[in-house]
């Protein structure tokens, strides 16, 4: 992904996560910005594909991983983790719009223990990943 798309998408999750938002009925207050990983990058992509390739919508994967599974995979240490999926937006300003729609959507947007995203399209599909790694992790 350009290195200036990566930065717009950044810049739209944290003028929400900094501002604070009403997620469904509650009132979310504003918290710390995140940072762009690209580990969290790439296992969202990984995801994206597998739902496009194997034809399905869901936060297990095709041979049944959840998030956390999926992320030990690709090697991220983490010690809080979260997934936002999204289908059918042309752009990542509509997925976001739609995920701050959505209570749960929203409410991990605003989760203070996540410290760091990834963002990846394949085709019709948004996967965003959100995580923290345990802090000997963090290089």
């Amino acid at each position: 992904m350009p290195e200036k798309v990566k930065l717009r998408i950044i810049k739209q999750v944290n003028y929400v996560r900094t501002r604070g938002c009403i997620c469904g009925d509650e009132y979310m207050k504003p918290v710390k910005p995140v940072t762009w990983n690209e580990t969290l990058y790439t296992s969202a992509l990984s995801h994206a594909r597998d739902m496009d390739r194997n034809n399905f919508f869901d936060h297990f994967s095709s041979d049944g991983k959840n998030v956390g599974e999926r992320l030990d995979g690709f090697g991220y240490i983490w010690i809080h983790i979260g997934e936002n999926l999204g289908t059918g937006q042309i752009s990542f300003s509509e997925v976001l719009k739609d995920w701050i729609e959505s209570p749960s959507h929203c409410k991990m947007l605003m989760n203070p223990e996540v410290k760091e995203m990834g963002v990846a399209k394949y085709k019709t599909f948004w996967v965003q990943h959100f995580g923290s790694r345990i802090p000997h992790q963090n290089k």
